[in-house]
């Protein structure tokens, strides 16, 4: 009996003692809740020039075990130009947050370690109807916000699959969206360092008017914000992607298999260094005039890497392009594999960012730039042989209003090389030509070689810029060099006066 009394007064105990530290925990909660939600939308706030967001709560009930409490978050512009009726509201429901140190609702998530609070929610039917019916009459957003002991938050939603058309959704006209299940991961300290991000959803269908089709599955984008909070690291994956369409003019599809990018983005200033991968690219187009043979083309193996650098002392932009095609099948041809590689230097960020001139206003139209642009390669090699194009052009005291026949005189450098052998060429015409069979006959190249050297030399047999034989090998052949200082330019290994070689270039483009 004194056992069994001691077994109880034990238990009494424990369960007043956890008591009084859930309801210590949850005043710890009240007393900090202002300046934790105020510090998270200042940190939204901060991270984007765009809108400006409010959180406000409402109806604070505390209990011993959790508190019932209403939020609401608003939207406004903070730009006159975006359109719209604001403030939106994005969210207004009740949550309820369980206490610490070991919130029930953790426990039956599998989370064991202590908490200082376990916010669980489930989207009502009172904050959308719409979306709670196209669930299925449940919540279309349920999850999870734990927040530890060191203040570490990490929130988890997920998502119920809906299929809706404009009768439930107006905003998509004749047209129907079916999404799959999602699920939504986000984590942080209170202070907004070590962000991460996952975003999961692994089917979207968009439908539209019958003639519009798009989907994607296995969608997957991680994010991880550095200690800049401006820098991203970023991993984003696509398994699959399909548009469809079908017109008076042609119908067909546009298949891309499995899509991967990775990389690191600066959203404020735009530094890119990001690597992407493709492994096919499939379109398959059907002309309505029957005449006009058309085939299934595949691009296999594209790879790419991307690097943009800004320099803050004068607003312009560094950067690299390099690209790999492996092959390109049309039909039944192989039509061969190609890369191109570029870089460039001192270009205006206007160039790139349209809006940047309206955020920054001492940018002006005169101001100058010393820009480099080179194509160190632009090559497609079939079993013909190689077509390259290099280019090096450089140009000092340039400004975007002025780009006039005057600042030829600012050059400093150009070079230009181009080869492109008729065979090459025609045999890429032929394989165009038949893509339903497997080779091309001697004939048909001989044939498609005779029209492109006709055509080659009536638009181009009066330029001095163009050759057509270059070590005994026919084709389309430029080499221009001009280096700042010299009076000539060297045009296919002949001397050309730079005055005359302007007006050639300026007359030569405006056909």
């Amino acid at each position: 009996m004194k056992k069994s009394t001691l077994t109880i007064g034990i238990i009494a105990v424990l369960g007043m003692a956890y008591a009084g530290t859930s309801w210590y925990s949850g005043n710890m909660i009240e007393d900090h809740i202002d300046d934790q939600l105020a510090l998270i939308i200042n940190k939204v706030n901060l991270s984007q020039d765009l809108f400006t967001f409010s959180v406000t709560k409402n109806h604070y009930d505390k209990g011993v075990f959790s508190t019932k409490v209403h939020l609401t978050v608003a939207v406004s512009p903070r730009e006159s130009t975006i359109q719209g009726n604001y403030p939106k509201t994005l969210f207004d429901d009740d949550v309820t947050i369980h206490h610490g140190p070991f919130p029930i609702a953790a426990l039956a998530k599998g989370t064991f370690s202590p908490q200082l609070a376990w916010l669980q929610y489930e989207m009502s039917q009172q904050a959308n109807p719409t979306l709670w019916k196209l669930a299925g009459n449940r919540p279309f957003i349920s999850g999870h916000t734990s927040v530890s002991y060191d203040e570490y938050i990490t929130v988890k939603l997920a998502s119920k699959a809906i299929k809706a058309s404009q009768n439930e959704i107006p905003t998509i006209h004749d047209s129907i969206l079916d999404i799959s299940n999602g699920s939504y991961t986000f984590s942080s300290y209170t202070d907004g360092s070590d962000i991460k991000a996952e975003i999961k959803l692994d089917k979207l269908v968009f439908l539209s008017d019958d003639t519009h089709h798009f989907n994607f599955d296995d969608f997957k984008l991680s994010l991880k914000p550095l200690t800049t909070t401006e820098d991203i690291d970023y991993e984003f994956n696509i398994g699959n992607i399909n548009y469809s369409f079908d017109s008076f003019i042609s119908k067909g599809n546009f298949n891309v298999n499995n899509f991967k990018s990775k990389g690191r983005i600066n959203y404020k200033n735009q530094n890119i260094d990001e690597q992407s991968s493709i492994d096919k690219i499939t379109l398959n187009i059907k002309k309505s005039t029957p005449k006009i043979e058309s085939a299934i083309m595949t691009i296999n193996k594209i790879v790419m890497s991307q690097k943009n650098i800004l320099n803050d002392s004068n607003n312009t932009i560094e950067g690299s392009l390099v690209s790999r095609i492996g092959s390109i099948i049309y039909g039944q041809q192989n039509l061969g594999s190609g890369s191109f590689d570029i870089n460039f230097k001192g270009v205006g960020r206007q160039f790139f960012d349209p809006h940047f001139k309206t955020t920054v206003p001492d940018i002006s139209e005169s101001d100058k730039y010393n820009i480099e642009f080179s194509l160190n390669k632009l090559n497609w090699h079939n079993a013909s042989g190689d077509i390259n194009v290099n280019l090096l052009f450089n140009i000092s005291e340039i400004n975007s209003s002025n780009t006039d026949v005057e600042n030829y005189d600012k050059i400093n450098t150009l070079k230009f090389n181009l080869e492109a052998p008729f065979d090459v060429l025609a045999s890429l015409s032929a394989q165009i030509q038949n893509p339903n069979t497997k080779h091309v006959t001697s004939e048909q190249i001989a044939k498609e070689s005779v029209v492109i050297k006709t055509n080659a030399k009536m638009f181009f047999s009066r330029s001095p810029f163009f050759i057509f034989n270059k070590d005994q090998t026919e084709g389309i052949y430029s080499n221009v060099e001009y280096t700042k200082g010299n009076q000539n330019v060297k045009v296919n290994g002949q001397l050309l006066d730079k005055k005359d070689f302007l007006e050639i270039s300026n007359l030569f483009s405006q056909h």
